[in-house]
């Protein structure tokens, strides 16, 4: 398979007149660019049912070692790393598409869920977080002591 490098014009120079939108269109870019180093927002699915919640996280490639849930405050934090593959010695990137560095997501929990029923299970890439709900309160009927 041979690889073609070609020169383009760049899209920036020959749409956008301004040089101030230019130079903005230019940081976007750049910073997408840099998405490697930076947080990445995983994808989820959320769930509810009458006895809690569900949420599923998108965590592609991620060790399950680098998974850390945490619930603290009413507030649900999942944490992940996935490391760049090392090239062996005379290898060389042709292109990465695939985006590394540290995975985060923060969710505020209902009063309704129970922080201390938690479970979290992670396979094939996915990382599953169960809540379950606190009961809800029983009205009950109080006694009333006659005094003497």
């Amino acid at each position: 398979m041979s690889i073609y490098r070609f020169a383009m014009p760049s899209l920036l120079q020959t749409t956008f007149p301004s040089s101030g939108l230019r130079t903005e269109m230019q940081r976007a870019l750049n910073e997408v660019q840099s998405a490697s180093t930076a947080d990445v927002t995983p994808q989820v699915d959320a769930r509810e049912s009458a006895s809690g919640f569900t949420l599923e996280f998108d965590l592609p490639g991620v060790s399950a070692d680098s998974v850390e849930v945490l619930a603290e405050d009413g507030v649900l934090t999942v944490r992940a790393t996935r490391s760049q593959r090392e090239l062996a010695e005379g290898e060389q990137a042709v292109f990465t598409e695939r985006v590394a560095g540290n995975y985060l997501r923060r969710f505020r929990l209902p009063k309704s869920a129970d922080l201390g029923a938690i479970q979290a299970s992670y396979a094939n890439g996915v990382l599953t977080v169960r809540v379950a709900k606190v009961a809800p309160a029983q009205a009950r009927k109080i006694a009333v002591e006659v005094g003497a």
